[in-house]
């Protein structure tokens, strides 16, 4: 995927000769892509794979029920589950400590842990599957970008500490303020403000979704600098 949309901007760049160099963010693009290829070439994925030592994924398949130790995110409650996102994470190994960067633990029991907590929790470690049909949704690839590579499944929280971090915990509640907002007062209109103001697309409809990609416009629901000076300007001006 990587090489192809490489390869297009590279046909791009020799059909348009000078015009490119009046592209200066399509060079710099072009550039960083070029290096992500080369390392990807190079055995250094920088946003797919599995980075982790070999040994420590063969550990991991041997021993799934491992305990691990990591810093909260944050959590995210559905109709079927209740997992935290942990960051810093480390595998305990005897009386060694692994590191395994980020994990998403799915826990047995719902329990309130603020942002920034420090916790240690035992359960079962599996690899983020990987899409098994063609055009399936890539959630291995999707984890990948924010440095999750197994999920945690049946987690029991074993120890965590009483301090964590009031900055960190008072936006995710400003989150969920905004997000408790634009539920009462946009009604069924609600996702498509969280998309654009808070990056939520949980909520999205599919068939909406596809409406805007379909019209070209699906960026209008992604977070932007653009966005976020035209919704300031709109409020100034409604303030105003």
């Amino acid at each position: 995927m990587l090489t192809t949309v490489i390869h297009i901007f590279l046909h791009d760049f020799i059909r348009k000769g000078r015009q490119m160099t009046r592209r200066p963010v399509c060079l710099v693009c072009l550039f960083l892509m070029l290096c992500m290829c080369l390392a990807d070439l190079a055995g250094v994925p920088l946003i797919r794979g599995n980075p982790l030592p070999e040994t420590v994924q063969t550990y991991i398949k041997k021993h799934p029920d491992s305990v691990i130790c990591g810093e909260v995110q944050r959590c995210q409650a559905t109709e079927f589950s209740f997992s935290v996102y942990l960051k810093q994470v480390y595998l305990i190994c005897r009386s060694e400590k692994i590191p395994i960067e980020n994990v998403r633990v799915f826990l047995k029991t719902e329990e309130k842990l603020p942002a920034g907590t420090a916790v240690c929790i035992s359960g079962k470690l599996e690899q983020v599957e990987a899409p098994r049909n063609p055009g399936e949704f890539d959630s291995r690839q999707y984890y990948a970008c924010q440095h999750i590579y197994y999920f945690m499944k049946n987690g029991i929280i074993k120890r965590k500490s009483r301090v964590y971090s009031g900055y960190q915990q008072f936006l995710l509640d400003l989150k969920d303020r905004i997000h408790t907002v634009l539920k009462l007062s946009a009604g069924r209109d609600a996702p498509v403000f969280e998309a654009m103001l808070l990056g939520e697309k949980s909520e999205l409809d599919q068939e909406l979704k596809l409406r805007y990609q379909m019209a070209g416009m699906v960026h209008i629901l992604a977070i932007s600098g653009v966005c976020f000076l035209c919704w300031v300007f709109l409020i100034g001006e409604r303030m105003a």
